[in-house]
């Protein structure tokens, strides 16, 4: 790198860092700012160098970054400053001479990842010829990049640079507590969320699916990174860009001319898109209103190349996800044949529907018009849940003169809503909620008893009407997510065959109060003698048997490398049961999974079982979303005993 660099970082900030460790150990205060400047000249140098030599020396510009400048500072006086004062004069200098060196290479690491993210961006901003396809309808309509090396190199070329400076970042504060470093992270996440959001909606596919599945987990996945997912649950740009397109897709399918020929219109705008299709309001000639379900063009091959890239790259960067990854990977291609999804449609609508009418409510399919690419099913007049809670929560919080964070802010400082929430007290919540809609209920009845005899008698001869007062009703999510718990127990252990993918965006409040059930894409059978198996490690986990939770592990096919007893139960807490302090000790889901990677690599599982804890976290994460920390196997054990009675 011709005079890249910059007489090794400055020799000044260099000598200056070193003048300056000694003195750290007796006056941090005063010493901070003049490291933390040479700090900052290393980590701007190596940036500066990192993106250059990317860009073919184009000189392409960046600002300083601030992120881990102050921790690393920090953490490089504690790690170092205090160690070499207790070491003598010549060890002294030796830790801090290797102090000085484990900065540099940090420094240089860290800088050449971040140059290769903010090259990829001006890559893809300036239309660099090899990325050509990256400069395309990021974030609107139209196929985006298509080719599967494409797509593979941008994903790496994005992907490698963040992974890196995660990891970096991890290893420089490790053993440093969460609240001291924490401030240094989310600068980090900052930094990365924009570029993953970027990269989501550039390639779509199994990427937006995956951002669908993190939106779920409230608790574990970073607000920076949130924000957006919780955006693709049921806001995904369609890569069916123009009217043309829509039609000719669902023509081809269909073996019509013309669209005309079964509906009498289709809207012109979405009311849904998911990462594999687009779903369009419409009505058939016998009057009858739908919902047109058209998979976008190519996507099933997409989403087998970009599975394939993401299985490479966790191989290497996060080994412990693998076993789970090999069976959403066969259960993510059922979903490309949307006559399979009619069918497991029909199956747990005729399963679910006879017992919890009253409750929830599942679309019927018109099955003469489902073919591999278009699925025609009953509209359901509603909103999804999410939206509807916030919506609420939002109008809630204006009437106090508060925004929503405020309010969040306020009830979190209190306390309100924190917790367990067990099934008695979430019954309790649902009882209190039911009694605040009845009394809502009874005042409008009295507001409006005098204002009917009024508009029946003197509005009638006046022609003046009064207006009939209707409080909202307050949206009883406790009894939303029970109701979920135990249809999905109903699904799982009485018929064996459930929706794996319950994830917000397939829930819905219908206008009559019940809950509209959509999304059969992802569907599993359980046979018997595994249903079996799983009831067992059910009950044992609710009624805390450790040791008989280990044993049903064992019936149930996994093997760890040594067989760790308290991390398999932990694991199996964590998938099926729980994510409470006691089971992940303050770790985020990848800390854990590393962990439990590190402690007792899984050697063998079987895979029927992947997709049962999965609906399990789903389920969870819904709970969590609202501050509402579910167990799972309390609300379960019910149809699991009845299932090993029987």
């Amino acid at each position: 790198f011709p005079s890249a660099t910059h007489k090794a970082f400055d020799s000044i900030a260099l000598t200056q860092a070193a003048a300056f460790l000694p003195r750290a150990v007796r006056t941090r205060s005063s010493v901070a700012p003049p490291l933390c400047q040479a700090k900052l000249l290393m980590w701007s140098r190596a940036q500066a160098m990192a993106c250059r030599a990317l860009s073919g020396m184009k000189g392409c510009k960046l600002r300083s970054s601030q992120v881990l400048v102050k921790g690393a500072s920090d953490f490089f006086v504690r790690k170092y400053g205090h160690e070499a004062a207790g070491l003598g004069p010549q060890k002294g200098r030796l830790r801090t001479q290797w102090g000085k060196v484990v900065g540099l290479g940090f420094a240089c690491a860290g800088g050449l990842g971040l140059g290769a993210t903010v090259h990829s961006r001006e890559l893809a901003k300036d239309g660099d010829s090899s990325f050509k396809g990256a400069a395309q309808e990021v974030g609107g309509g139209g196929l985006g990049v298509t080719s599967g090396l494409a797509r593979s190199a941008i994903f790496y070329w994005y992907a490698l640079p963040i992974y890196t400076q995660y990891k970096l970042t991890e290893w420089w504060f490790s053993g440093v507590p969460f609240d001291e470093s924490e401030y240094y992270w989310d600068l980090l996440h900052d930094r990365h969320c924009g570029t993953v959001e970027h990269v989501c909606l550039l390639l779509k596919g199994f990427y937006l699916k995956g951002a669908q599945v993190a939106s779920t987990r409230d608790d574990l996945i970073p607000k920076q990174y949130l924000e957006f997912c919780k955006k693709f649950q049921d806001e995904v740009p369609s890569e069916l860009a123009t009217r043309e397109e829509l039609e000719a897709s669902i023509c081809s399918s269909l073996g019509i001319s013309s669209v005309s020929e079964v509906f009498q219109w289709i809207d012109e705008e979405p009311v849904g898109a998911a990462s594999i299709g687009v779903v369009h309001r419409a009505k058939l000639k016998d009057g009858r209103v739908v919902a047109v379900k058209v998979q976008f063009p190519e996507i099933e091959e997409r989403f087998r190349n970009d599975l394939q890239t993401v299985k490479r790259f966790c191989s290497f960067a996060l080994p412990s996800h693998m076993p789970f990854l090999d069976e959403i990977e066969r259960q993510f291609l059922t979903e490309f044949d949307y006559r399979g999804e009619a069918r497991n449609l029909q199956r747990i609508r005729r399963s679910i529907l006879p017992s919890w009418r009253r409750h929830v409510y599942i679309p019927y399919v018109v099955e003469e018009l489902c073919t591999k690419e278009v699925m025609v099913m009953e509209f359901l007049e509603g909103t999804n849940l999410v939206k509807s809670l916030v919506a609420q929560y939002e109008r809630f919080a204006a009437r106090q003169g508060l925004t929503l964070k405020e309010l969040a802010e306020r009830n979190a400082a209190r306390g309100s809503g924190a917790g367990s929430a067990s099934v008695a007290s979430l019954a309790l919540r649902g009882a209190k909620v039911l009694a605040a809609q009845w009394v809502a209920a009874a005042a409008d009845f009295l507001a409006n008893a005098p204002r009917w005899v009024f508009n029946l008698t003197l509005g009638l001869a006046t022609g003046r009407r009064l207006e009939y007062r209707r409080t909202e009703r307050p949206i009883n999510l406790a009894r939303v997510l029970d109701v979920l718990m135990r249809v999905h127990a109903e699904e799982i252990f009485r018929h064996g065959i459930f929706n794996a993918d319950p994830h917000p965006g397939n829930i819905m409040l219908l206008k009559d109060g019940r809950i509209g059930l959509i999304d059969y894409g992802q569907v599993k059978e359980l046979g018997l003698e595994k249903r079996l198996k799983y009831a067992e490690l059910v009950v044992a986990l609710a009624n805390g048997d450790k040791e008989e939770a280990l044993a049903c592990s064992r019936r149930m096919g996994l093997r760890t490398k040594r067989m760790n007893g308290d991390v398999i139960h932990r694991l199996l807490c964590f998938f099926h049961d729980r994510d409470t302090e006691d089971v992940t000790e303050g770790m985020n889901i990848q800390q854990f999974m590393d962990w439990a990677n590190a402690e007792d690599p899984i050697v063998e599982l079987d895979d029927d079982y992947v997709l049962v804890g999965r609906v399990s976290l789903l389920l969870r994460g819904l709970g969590n979303a609202f501050n509402m920390k579910l167990r799972v196997t309390p609300y379960w054990r019910r149809e699991a005993q009845r299932l090993l009675n029987t």
